[in-house]
């Protein structure tokens, strides 16, 4: 265990001292905009329902592999909610996205535009729901493990002497239902704030 904690500190260092690597933090309030289906007669009929607040946070990493070419990556962990018409549902994945990155040149003193799009592959690490009652149930075994989804996003990036700060928004659509049972159904998307700091 030494040994692997010691050899990714080692990469991670050699990394931020590449020219071609970005290496970065980031934590982002996201907003929920999930909708859930129940499968009625074999139709799906949506029920009321409202999305929900989290966050996300964790490591980025951008490759610069082309001119203003870039290609992003890194380890997230996103707890999200969905508050559906009796149930609170809450999930926590671990997301890594890849993505195409467009950075400007810069387009004010050390400010550069940026913009992406790519996918995530999500894998549920927890679930819980509460009920009406106020009661919470583990729902591990209701929850699919792995999930993809889209991801797009705007945003600026501004130059320090010691590293550079992000500020963007960027919206992500899932490919797959979050649960396992072929009763119920809920495709997540959600907004997410991201703020970033590269080092």
């Amino acid at each position: 265990m030494k040994k692997i904690v010691l050899i990714s500190v080692l990469l991670i260092f050699s990394l931020t001292k590449a020219q071609d690597f970005k290496i970065g933090l980031t934590f982002a309030p996201t907003i929920s905009f999930n909708k859930q289906e129940v499968n009625v007669d074999n139709k799906w009929k949506k029920v009321d329902g409202s999305g929900g607040l989290g966050w996300k946070g964790g490591l980025l990493a951008d490759y610069n592999f082309a001119g203003n070419y870039n290609l992003h990556s890194g380890l997230l962990i996103h707890n999200k909610a969905f508050k559906g018409d009796s149930i609170d549902l809450k999930v926590s994945t671990i997301e890594i996205p890849l993505a195409l990155k467009l950075r400007t040149e810069e387009v004010a003193d050390n400010m550069h535009i940026t913009g992406f799009f790519g996918g995530t592959a999500d894998m549920n690490v927890g679930a819980t729901i509460t009920d009406t009652n106020g009661d919470e149930y583990n729902a591990n075994d209701m929850i699919k493990t792995f999930g993809l989804s889209f991801m797009a996003g705007v945003g600026a990036e501004y130059d320090l002497d010691f590293g550079s700060i992000g500020l963007g928004l960027s919206y992500h659509l899932g490919f797959t239902n979050i649960f396992s049972n072929k009763i119920e159904r809920v495709t997540p998307k959600h907004l997410s704030i991201d703020m970033i700091f590269y080092f």
